[in-house]
């Protein structure tokens, strides 16, 4: 095992952009691990300042640095190749270089022994297929990171998910697409990519302007799904229109809501539920995305 890959478990977010399809590319902070300080000293200098200029996005000098590095005679052999690889297509990376960032990692994700490693030049070389705009490649490698190295923390586990998501839906494969966005939600309630897989699901997504495509409002709320169709029957026997019952997780837990309605603007609702208060109950205005199809 290389002797500083308990380091890696901190790079991937700082050197890859965020890529959403409604906002810019943002560059996550480096995350500080107990063992980063020692992983610091062990490392080769030189790439201690690679990862700075990556950090400071300046793409150009690390790229410099890491190619120079490659090219001394006493580090062909050396076993922190495969890391200084990866660095130099974190360095291209940034600078948009896509296809030059796809060989580095090619080459770190081969050379690597190390299983983290090698998971982490994988999730690279995906990121770079999907700014190729080679969404099908990129579906293939998301997939088998998804499926092989899921218990591997050192990768954004949630984005390989919504890249899943978002891979296939620039390709048209919408019920896909949703099936993803969907375990993005399930798992990662609460996070910003969650956030996100929210308003990319074709079903219970934003509209064009950025709000919720309908309102529904939750008049009862069960952690047994029984009770819950007993009670919506209730409303149904009542004359209630559009009453159905939807499952959701919140903070890790089960929940089925009794929705009634759909409404299309927030007005519309929000006298929806006055009504449904002067009749003596309990309702909660929900966004269309709150809820989720099973």
């Amino acid at each position: 095992m290389p002797r500083h890959a308990s380091w890696l478990l901190t790079l991937p977010l700082a050197a890859l952009p965020f890529v959403t399809g409604c906002g810019p590319k943002k560059t996550s902070e480096f995350t500080t691990k107990p063992s980063e300080t020692q992983a610091n000293a062990l490392r080769p200098a030189d790439f201690n300042f690679a990862i700075q200029d990556i950090k400071a996005n300046r793409g150009a000098e690390a790229e410099t640095r890491m190619k120079a590095w490659l090219d001394q005679d006493d580090n062909v052999l050396s076993p922190d190749r495969p890391e200084a690889f990866y660095l130099l297509g974190q360095a291209q990376f940034i600078q948009g270089k896509y296809k030059e960032a796809k060989v580095s990692h090619d080459i770190a994700e081969d050379r690597a022994k190390d299983r983290t490693v090698k998971a982490l030049a994988q999730f690279a070389r995906a990121e770079c297929n999907y700014e190729l705009e080679k969404y099908s490649l990129a579906i293939d490698q998301y997939m088998w990171i998804e499926q092989f190295y899921r218990d591997v923390m050192a990768v954004p586990q949630d984005e390989v998910l919504y890249k899943l998501g978002m891979s296939n839906k620039k390709l048209g494969f919408t019920d896909t697409a949703d099936y993803w966005f969907h375990r993005v939600v399930e798992l990662y309630a609460g996070s910003k990519l969650a956030d996100e897989a929210k308003r990319q699901h074709s079903k219970l997504g934003a509209g064009e302007n950025g709000d919720p495509k309908y309102y529904s409002l939750e008049v009862a709320t069960f952690t047994k799904e029984d009770k819950a169709n007993a009670e919506a029957d209730v409303y149904r026997q009542k004359g209630y229109a559009n009453v159905r019952v939807e499952p959701y997780t919140k903070m890790g837990n089960q929940y089925y809501g009794v929705m009634l309605g759909r409404y299309f603007n927030k007005m519309d609702a929000k006298r929806a539920q006055e009504d449904a208060e002067l009749a003596g109950m309990s309702a909660s205005i929900r966004p269309g995305w709150y809820a989720w199809p099973k």
